[in-house]
């Protein structure tokens, strides 16, 4: 079966949604994660008596913990239009190749196409498509 232009095209589009979405996800892990350091160390004050607590040594790790999770956060935040419009948009792109590839197929099939872009293009001196 011959690669089309399009079929790169289509791929790289995919493997790209892919990625951010794996990316995404890894981000909200460590979000869970730092959550749940910071929900022990409030855990850890609450149950520890006044006397016994190292209060400047809890404030150290909190404030750690949040650091890292506001970094974590301002990612996510700058991550998520991509997510989400890659998406929506990787779903219409989906329809419409769709119907691209059945009008195409038909087409070829009506007139008997069997070259492929890239010998036209090598036959007119174009470089570069892919």
């Amino acid at each position: 079966m011959q690669d089309f232009i399009s079929d790169i095209y289509h791929r790289r589009l995919i493997d790209t949604y892919t990625e951010v979405r794996e990316t995404f996800k890894k981000l909200g892990m460590m979000l869970s994660v730092l959550d749940r350091q910071i929900s022990d160390i409030y855990h850890e004050i609450e149950c520890t008596n006044e006397e016994e607590l190292d209060a400047i040594a809890c404030t150290v790790r909190l404030k750690a913990a949040l650091t890292r999770r506001r970094c974590v956060k301002d990612e996510m935040a700058r991550l998520k239009p991509f997510n989400s419009m890659a998406k929506q948009a990787l779903n219409e792109i989906e329809v419409r190749y769709e119907g691209a590839l059945r009008a195409s197929f038909e087409i070829r099939q009506q007139v008997n196409i069997s070259m492929t872009v890239e010998e036209v293009a090598a036959e007119m001196g174009v470089e570069g498509l892919r």
